[in-house]
């Protein structure tokens, strides 16, 4: 009887210190790529394609909302994916405040406003990252890729579109002179025999 309690006992602290080391090993695992992200080679963003013009400079420089984003957004040319996942909340907040201050006429239209929405979803991506385990460093990067790119469409769609009023506003007024050769033909003079030929 003895016999069996004291093998029950040994199999019992068997079973209790493999589960602490498959936690063990959990939290390693865990810390490992804590680590790798935090400690990884930064990879190259690519810079922003696009970057406003004057004209697209001067159509946003009462959008306090957009200015905020682009400052903002400086802080993932540099950073590590670590870095990126701790900044991702406040970016996603950035991102819904700059959809709901959206108060310009000329910018109240569905390709600006998918812009917007793009950059926002992807900024929620990127904080729902924060919440998984086990993401990589490179899907961190990627993600951090496509906002930048999103914003850079943004601006080129800024831009188009400043460009776009610089140039109704540069022909609006302008007239140009109808020239009308002598030798036409009009309704009210048919032409003759001579002119067809």
């Amino acid at each position: 009887m003895n016999y069996l309690k004291i093998v029950y006992f040994f199999v019992f602290i068997l079973a209790l210190n493999s589960c602490k080391k498959n936690d063990n090993n959990q939290v390693n695992r865990n810390s490992i790529l804590t680590d790798s992200i935090a400690e990884t080679d930064k990879k190259t963003i690519r810079a922003i394609g696009e970057t406003l013009s004057p004209e697209g400079k001067e159509t946003i420089k009462d959008w306090k909302e957009y200015q905020q984003l682009d400052d903002f957004l400086d802080n993932f040319y540099s950073s590590s994916p670590n870095e990126a996942l701790n900044l991702s909340k406040e970016l996603s907040h950035t991102t819904k405040q700059l959809i709901d201050s959206l108060k310009i006429d000329r910018f109240k239209q569905p390709d600006v406003s998918i812009r917007l929405n793009v950059i926002h979803n992807y900024a929620l991506r990127l904080t729902d990252m924060s919440t998984i385990p086990n993401i990589s460093p490179s899907e961190v990067q990627d993600e951090t890729q496509n906002i930048l790119d999103a914003f850079s469409s943004l601006n080129k769609k800024i831009n188009n579109l400043a460009k776009q009023e610089k140039l109704e506003k540069e022909l609006k007024g302008f007239t140009a002179p109808i020239l009308i050769e002598e030798d036409s033909i009009s309704i009210n003079n048919p032409p003759t025999q001579q002119q067809i030929k």
